[in-house]
C-alpha cells in the first residue's frame, strides 16, 4: 500500500512538472504583456480552488488573520516571480527562461542564513559556482549578440529565480501553521491583488482561443498542477521531489522546439546541466 502511494506520488509531481513545461508555449502564444499573463493564472487559479478550500479547509480559512502579513508577502513575491519569468519567456528561449529560474534553490540556500538564522554549508558555495557558470554558458549567445532583449530576459530569469528564492523562504516560515494548499490559495489571492494594480485597467478583448489558453493555464497548468504536486510531496522525499520536478525544463525544451522551433545549442545544455546539478546537491545536503 504504501509502495502505491509512493508511485502515485511520484507520477503526480512528474506529471505536474511536465504540465508547468508547457506553460512557456501558452505565455508566447497570447497576446498580452506579461504581468496580464501572470494575473490571468493567479487570479483563476484563485476562483478554481476557492469551493474546494470552502469544502475541505473552511477552518483553516478563517485562520489568516494570524499570520496576514507573511502571506501578503508572499503574495507579492509569487506576483514578482510569474511576470519576470512570463516576461523572460517572452525574450529567451522558454528553457532557458526556466532554468535561471531553477536558480531559486541556490538563491535560498545563501540568503537562508541571514532571513532564517540557518548555517550556510559548504555544498551551498559550491553549488553557488556551479550555477554560476552554467548562467554564463546559457547567456553566452546574448552577451555575444548584444541583443538588448535578450540580455533583459536573462535579467528578468535571475529576478524570477531571486523572487521565487523570497517565496520560498516566507513559505518555509508558514509550513508550519497552515496546510500547504491553504498557502497555495491564499498566495494566488494576493498575487492577484497586487497584479490588478499592475495591469490595465481595462479587460483585453481576446478571441475565444486566447481565453482558452488562459484557463488551461489558471486551471491545469496552475490550479491542478499545483494540487498534484502538494498532494505528491505527502509520499514523495524532499530530494527525489527536486528531482522529479527537473522534468520541467526538459518538457519546456521540448515544447519550445515542437511548438516554437527554439534549438538549444551545445552551451545552453551544458549550463543547463550545471544549474540543475548545483540545484540538486542543495537538496541533498
Amino acid at each position: 500500500m504504501r509502495r502505491d502511494s509512493k508511485s502515485l506520488g511520484v507520477l503526480a509531481i512528474s506529471s505536474a512538472a511536465i504540465i508547468w513545461g508547457s506553460n512557456g508555449v501558452i505565455v508566447n502564444s497570447l497576446p498580452l504583456d506579461a504581468f496580464t499573463i501572470a494575473f490571468f493564472r493567479v487570479l483563476l487559479a484563485s476562483i478554481i480552488l476557492l469551493p474546494f478550500m470552502l469544502l475541505f479547509r473552511r477552518v483553516d480559512l478563517l485562520r489568516i488573520a494570524e499570520s496576514w502579513k507573511l502571506m501578503l508577502l508572499n503574495g507579492f513575491l509569487l506576483c514578482l516571480g510569474w511576470a519576470f519569468l512570463f516576461a523572460s519567456m517572452k525574450l529567451i528561449p522558454i528553457a532557458n527562461a526556466v532554468l535561471l529560474n531553477y536558480l531559486a534553490p541556490i538563491f535560498t540556500a545563501i540568503l537562508s542564513p541571514i532571513t532564517l538564522k540557518e548555517r550556510l554549508e559548504k555544498t551551498a558555495i559550491i553549488a553557488l559556482i556551479l550555477s554560476f557558470i552554467g548562467v554564463i554558458l546559457i547567456s553566452q549567445d546574448e552577451v555575444i549578440g548584444a541583443s538588448a532583449s535578450n540580455l533583459l530576459g536573462i535579467l528578468y530569469g535571475l529576478l524570477a529565480g531571486l523572487s521565487y528564492a523570497g517565496f520560498i523562504i516566507v513559505s518555509k516560515r508558514l509550513r508550519g501553521e497552515f496546510p500547504s494548499l491553504v498557502m497555495a490559495f491564499y498566495s494566488y489571492v494576493f498575487a492577484a491583488v497586487f497584479l490588478a494594480l499592475m495591469v490595465q485597467p481595462a479587460p483585453p478583448t481576446l478571441s475565444p482561443y486566447s481565453w482558452l489558453l488562459l484557463l488551461t493555464l489558471g486551471g491545469v497548468n496552475t490550479g491542478l498542477a499545483v494540487t498534484m504536486y502538494l498532494h505528491g510531496l505527502g509520499s514523495v522525499e524532499a530530494h527525489r521531489a527536486v528531482i522529479l520536478t527537473y522534468l520541467e525544463p526538459l518538457s519546456a525544451a521540448i515544447f519550445g522546439l515542437v511548438f516554437l522551433g527554439q534549438v538549444l545549442g551545445a552551451l545552453d545544455l551544458v549550463g543547463g546541466a550545471l544549474i540543475l546539478s548545483s540545484g540538486y546537491l542543495v537538496a541533498r545536503s
